[in-house]
């Protein structure tokens, strides 16, 4: 990517970032100020139960999760599930990589509050796994600080466009990311934002290994705004309404909803910006209006992504997508 496209990109998200009253309501949620959850989010028995791996992810998940995940797991129906799915078959592809001769997998993931699944991670695959996280505010600072319990995972307190190629080159404590990251994940961030999806993957993919996996998960528009809204009232009041109060629910849907849809994408947009960059593009997850895509130009990394996952967890009334993981 150009410098001078890469420095606007950067500005202009910076800008936004300093601009838009979002990120001030999630700096109190981080603070355990607003959206605190009334009760603790834990996977089903009949996803536990799949196998040791998975219940052995979710009780370190469970010990790791900071005030913003609580609030983010309670929030987006059965992503506690898919974060402990995609997190198992990380570490799974970090066994295949060390046994190749690659000393432990890189993995990136964007303003993800505290950092919980980051941390999980380096946890739980004791270093096979190296994680970088990031967020804005001092309150997921100084949980990722309180709870990570290694010396597998970093963080930074700050936007995601800061942490550039040549900040990690400047960094001696970042120097297992130097040569990029294995896996990237963009977790519901660039909807904050803004509209744009091309030129923000590009920015990200410029540290992305040539046969590294990118993973997107965003909340869409529907073409039909009836449809869209009929899934909000699913997540909201069969999900949401286990873990927090209607007050609280309904002072979010008026204080936050229509910042955050304005740079919300369809379906069609985010899979045409993505397919700019990668050849091979699957999507992978869906719960409500949120779903979740692999893309890589490696067709090998796709096949070993897809084979280190288990099956989507995800009941018939929340899944509006059908025969995942398919490709696009």
């Amino acid at each position: 990517m150009d410098e001078e496209i890469s420095r606007e990109i950067q500005e202009r998200t910076l800008r936004r970032r300093r601009e838009s009253p979002l990120f001030q309501h999630l700096h109190r949620i981080a603070g355990g100020v607003d959206q605190l959850p009334i009760a603790r989010v834990t996977a089903g028995e009949e996803f536990l139960s799949r196998n040791h791996d998975l219940a052995r992810y979710h009780e370190i998940f469970q010990r790791n999760m900071g005030t913003f995940y609580e609030h983010f797991a309670a929030s987006i129906p059965f992503i506690l599930e898919e974060q402990c799915r995609i997190g198992v078959g990380v570490h799974r592809l970090a066994q295949q990589l060390t046994r190749d001769g690659e000393p432990y997998l890189t993995f990136r993931e964007t303003s993800v509050g505290d950092g919980t699944n980051g941390r999980t991670m380096g946890e739980f695959s004791e270093g096979l796994v190296r994680t970088l996280s990031c967020s804005s505010s001092i309150h997921n600072k100084t949980s990722f600080d309180r709870l990570c319990s290694h010396d597998y995972s970093r963080f930074h307190q700050g936007s995601f466009v800061e942490v550039t190629p040549e900040y990690i080159a400047s960094r001696p404590d970042l120097h297992c990311f130097r040569d990029g990251f294995d896996i990237m994940y963009e977790n519901v961030t660039f909807q904050f934002y803004g509209p744009e999806r091309a030129d923000l993957i590009a920015y990200m993919a410029r540290q992305l290994k040539p046969d590294g996996v990118m993973i997107f998960m965003e909340k869409l528009r529907q073409e039909d705004l009836d449809e869209y809204l009929a899934r909000e009232h699913i997540k909201d009041e069969i999900f949401k309404s286990r873990y927090f109060r209607a007050a609280e629910i309904n002072a979010k849907r008026a204080n936050m909803l229509g910042d955050m849809e304005q740079g919300q994408v369809d379906f069609t947009l985010l899979v045409n910006a993505i397919k700019q960059h990668f050849e091979h593009v699957h999507l992978i997850w869906n719960s409500t209006n949120f779903y979740e895509f692999a893309a890589t130009n490696n067709a090998a990394s796709m096949t070993r992504f897809l084979a280190a996952l288990e099956p989507v967890h995800v009941p018939v009334n929340f899944q509006f997508e059908r025969d995942l993981p398919r490709a696009l």
